[in-house]
């Protein structure tokens, strides 16, 4: 047999090929090189890396809650500060002590506990709170000016014993000018010129020294003017005494309101004419201005002045404000102690100078 025989004859017989192991190996190989490499370079960061802060190994614990402290609120938690990197120069900084997981604020702003006991109870002991007042009306204001004070010193100390806050006027050049401006002013009332101006009636009647007459040139007219401001002392303002011709003259009143201007005082318009161009002059010349609303005592009968008390107000009430001229008569005195309470119930009683204003 061919076949037998060849085998005899020391031929071989094809075999099969085993597969290779060797890439298997290689792959293995090149694992395990990758994982060493990997741990000496985890290593070695770990080594050369710099100590790790105790803050931070603090903050990786879990936070302890107290079970008694109540849960703040959310406005008054505040974030836990995070830890400053090491300086490769100086090292690690020493960690300040951990704070606790939250921080509650003094006790002060912190919610207060609540009381113990019923509801009802707590709500029964806090008061209801009062209802809000409107606010009242201010009174209107009046100024009460008292003329011809300077000649009866008894008069003027009845009227300042009634202790309100009258503005009295005194007349230049009368015997008790400076001790009752001095008195007056002491007790705290305001003083004023009271001047004297010629009135239709000159010579027949007559204001008495100091009298502004509309015959003098402009050089007279101001030295007079100018020793009546020096003769009563505390000034704050002038007021005319009669008037009605001076006052109705442009002339004369620029030559008056120039110097009072200068002067830095006010001026009170008595009205004693229905011509009186007082109110536009003040208005040119920029001048501190009120002008009478009603005499007290043209009549000195005692009822005859309570009605323009009444009057007074009605027209403070009606304006805001009004200003009365009254005299040292001994009926307006008696008058005035019996009615002040009363009429101060109703106004408000202040200087003149609260009244007087640049006309607009």
């Amino acid at each position: 047999m061919p076949a037998r025989n060849t085998a005899r004859r020391g031929g071989r017989r094809p075999s099969r090929r085993k597969p290779s192991r060797r890439p298997y190996l290689k792959l293995l190989g090149a694992v395990l090189a990758a994982a060493v490499v990997v741990a000496a370079a985890v290593a070695a960061v770990r080594w050369f890396a710099p100590p790790e802060p105790r803050q931070a190994r603090a903050d990786r614990k879990p936070a302890v809650t107290r079970e008694a402290a109540p849960a703040p609120r959310p406005a008054e938690r505040r974030p836990a500060a995070a830890p400053k990197p090491a300086d490769p120069v100086r090292g690690p900084e020493k960690a300040a002590p951990a704070p606790p997981p939250f921080e509650v604020f003094p006790e002060t702003t912190a919610p207060s506990a609540p009381p113990s006991g019923p509801e009802p109870e707590r709500h029964a002991a806090i008061a209801p709170a009062p209802p809000e007042m409107p606010p009242l009306k201010p009174l209107p204001r009046v100024a009460l000016i008292i003329d011809d004070l300077g000649y009866d010193r008894q008069a003027a100390e009845r009227l300042m014993e009634l202790n309100a806050p009258f503005t009295v006027a005194v007349l230049p050049h009368s015997p008790h000018q400076e001790a009752i401006a001095r008195a007056a002013h002491a007790r705290g009332l305001e003083v004023i010129l009271h001047l004297p101006m010629e009135p239709v009636e000159y010579p027949e009647i007559n204001p008495g020294p100091g009298t502004l007459l509309a015959a003098m040139s402009a050089d007279e007219l101001l030295r007079v003017l100018e020793g009546d401001l020096r003769a009563v002392p505390h000034i704050r303002g002038v007021n005319n005494h009669m008037g009605s011709r001076l006052t109705a003259r442009s002339e004369q009143i620029y030559q008056v309101f120039s110097v009072l201007k200068r002067r830095g005082l006010y001026f009170v318009d008595s009205r004693t004419t229905d011509e009186t161009i007082c109110r536009p002059s003040a208005r040119l010349f920029e001048l501190p201005f009120a002008q009478r609303d009603v005499f007290l005592d043209h009549v000195h009968e005692p009822a005859a002045v309570r009605r323009q008390i009444r009057e007074l107000v009605r027209i403070a009430r009606l304006k805001g404000e009004a200003v009365a001229i009254a005299h040292p008569h001994p009926v307006t005195l008696t008058v005035l102690k019996e009615e002040l309470a009363e009429l101060r119930r109703q106004v408000e009683i202040v200087p003149a100078s609260r009244l007087a204003r640049p006309v607009g």
